[in-house]
């Protein structure tokens, strides 16, 4: 109790001088630039007696005043485009009579500076709330009612989006993406990809793989309160790859062949508004996208040398509904889904429990579950969000779970239920981040493993300047922790378990056209159980990249990742050596249009541990990948 009662005491201690520090506000704090966003805009001009003057110190009363009249001058613009367009909509077109192509082509100019119109009031109120929720003291201190005002400026963007609607109320939208890759040994090796595979023949030429992709987006306002949307995919990328998401799982295989070309629904869903006891709730009904946290529900790419845009984005399609509450400060979601959807070509989309160590051939099903969030603390400089997530998810009858180098089965499994908390913090130029996470391996509402199951990361971070920033953290993961998550990656091992200790990275940005980052990682095994990795038992990794614009056109990059291993269980202390040599070049074709190139070397030795060799050889492994993608959008 007395350690708590300190932390809420330094806790009130730092957010009170932080505030206290922004009375007078500083000339270079953020807020003068949302300002002079709303001068650029035209939405306000200047301070609050007419004048912009970005070098005097502005207390925060005045900043309160501007923010008022920008409110109340977006208010009276969005009133009378309101009525402009109202206006235009109803000209009559002409009937029968002969056309004014002059006329109409002024009523088209004049709906396109509508159209833009809207766009920028939509940045002014994006600006504005960002203004509101810290100088909400001040405001109050006006007179304003800065819950209420809050609500106006919801208000305020829906009624942008509904004008929007009256000018477009259906969008059409693609993308076609081209992707090429081949890989060929070094002196009659093999070795394992990114993706967990092996090279194949070991000859370029023969190991070319050329995929396509189209994909249609049809999206609009179904009425004035209903918003839909649906894409469409057609090609052979994702029965290339195996599916949307890689399995994080111990078993290779060959090179990913091409298959046939199938038609996937990606997305198709429904949004709409309820009001409830007062409470704002939004319900969306379809198969739509789901991401929670790292540790309890986020999808892995499923494929690291072709660049597929949509596949990029951590989220999992699920079908089912889900219903979002927004109390302010506190938001509840809450949802039920099945999974494992179905395309031409089989399964495309699968949620497994698993980490780099497990093996099992079960799947989700289907699931529910709950999402809390609380903002205990609001503010652009200062923020506490604080997170609580479960769900339970059914994966069919009698499944078993084998978890490697352990040996132990968790047998006649059904379901699997998911618990994670998490924070994230910011204060005086530090970030701050932690989450918690656990499955239980059930049968019915029975455990069959509920020990050794948890996973635990624990990070901070802080800018020295725009340029520079740092971060450290600790992460530790359970030889039984198993989840459809994405925490990271050593070399092919996605989501490593059994493992734990710190890491640490630096990024620099030395100018507009390079950026510098580097990061180090180490770790030892738990030693938590027989056969499973030991405290003696270590690995160091090694992240370093550089990126450089050489013209508004090209840049290019280069990666290095080095896994150095001591296998202290093993007599002798083997020390296996991965090493991942990646070029990178991507060139700009115009407006949504770009060429990426990419070519890995892959070199690793495995010292005679076939475990840790990198390779279907216990000793050198090594190969090299190379990949080509095209895509445009429209």
């Amino acid at each position: 109790m007395k350690r708590l009662l300190i932390s809420v005491a330094g806790l009130s201690l730092i957010t009170g001088l932080t505030f206290a520090q922004m009375r007078d506000v500083p000339p270079g704090h953020w807020a003068y630039q949302s300002i002079e966003q709303l001068v650029q805009l035209g939405i306000i001009e200047g301070y609050p007696d007419g004048t912009f003057r970005p070098n005097r110190t502005m207390t925060r009363a005045e900043f309160a005043q501007a923010i008022a009249r920008a409110y109340r001058n977006i208010d009276e613009r969005l009133r009378a485009l309101d009525r402009r367009i109202a206006e235009l909509a109803n000209r009559p077109s002409g009937g029968g009579q002969q056309v004014d192509t002059t006329q109409l082509q002024n009523q088209i100019n004049e709906l396109r500076n509508q159209v833009q119109e809207m766009q920028r009031l939509n940045e002014a109120i994006q600006t504005l709330q960002r203004l509101a929720q810290t100088f909400q003291q001040e405001l109050a201190g006006l007179g304003v009612d800065v819950d209420t005002l809050k609500r106006d400026f919801a208000s305020l963007r829906a009624r942008v989006e509904a004008l929007e609607g009256k000018e477009d109320k259906f969008k059409m939208s693609g993308d076609l993406t081209f992707g090429v890759y081949g890989a060929h040994s070094i002196d009659g090796k093999d070795v394992y990809t990114f993706n967990r595979t092996t090279l194949g023949s070991g000859k370029l030429l023969e190991s070319i793989a050329v995929t396509h992709e189209l994909g249609l987006t049809f999206s609009g306002q179904i009425n004035d309160d209903v918003t839909g949307s649906a894409t469409f995919i057609l090609g052979n990328y994702l029965p290339y790859v195996g599916g949307s998401g890689k399995s994080a799982l111990t078993t290779f295989g060959g090179p990913y062949t091409v298959g046939n070309t199938d038609i996937v629904i990606w997305e198709a869903f429904v949004k709409a508004p309820i009001d409830l006891f007062g409470a704002k709730v939004n319900v969306t009904v379809g198969r739509y996208p789901a991401k929670i946290t790292p540790f309890t529900l986020q999808r892995i790419k499923p494929d690291y040398y072709l660049n597929f845009d949509r596949y990029s984005d951590g989220a999992f399609r699920i079908d089912g509904g889900a219903v979002d509450f927004d109390f302010d400060t506190f938001r509840l979601n809450l949802w039920a889904a099945q999974v494992n959807q179905q395309s031409n070509n089989g399964v495309f989309n699968t949620l497994g429990f698993q980490n780099h160590n497990s093996t099992t051939s079960a799947s989700m099903e289907q699931m529910a579950g709950a999402r809390l969030e609380f903002d205990a603390i609001r503010g652009e400089d200062t923020s506490l969000t604080i997170g609580a997530t479960y769900y339970a998810a059914g994966i069919g009858a009698g499944q078993s779970f084998t978890f490697v180098p352990s040996g132990v089965v968790a047998a006649n499994i059904d379901r699997v239920d998911v618990f994670g908390a998490d924070v994230k913090a910011k204060f005086a130029g530090f970030t701050i981040g932690a989450e918690y996470a656990q499955s239980n391996f059930m049968n019915d509402t029975s455990n069959v493993l509920d020990s050794e199951n948890w996973a635990l990361d624990a990070n901070i971070g802080y800018n020295f300047s725009e340029n520079l920033g740092i971060k450290a953290g600790y992460r530790e993961v359970r030889p039984y922790f198993a989840a459809p998550g994405s925490w990271g990656r050593i070399g092919y091992l996605y989501n490593p378990s059994d493992l734990r200790g710190f890491y640490a990275g630096v990024n620099y940005t030395a100018s507009e056209d390079l950026k510098v980052n580097l990061k180090g990682t180490f770790l030892e095994g738990t030693g938590r159980v027989v056969g499973g990795y030991g405290t003696d038992d270590e690995l160091i990794q090694v992240l370093a990249g550089v990126d450089y614009r050489l013209s508004e056109r090209w840049n290019v990059s280069l990666n290095y990742e080095g896994v150095f291993w001591k296998i202290g269980s093993i007599a002798g202390s083997p020390k296996p050596v991965w090493n991942y040599f990646t070029l990178g070049v991507g060139y700009n074709l115009g407006e949504n249009a770009a060429l990426n190139v990419l070519y890995q070397i892959l070199d690793t030795d495995g010292k005679g541990v076939a475990a840790f060799s990198g390779g279907p050889a216990a000793g050198k492994n090594s190969g090299a990948v190379a990949a080509t993608t095209l895509s445009v959008k429209f």
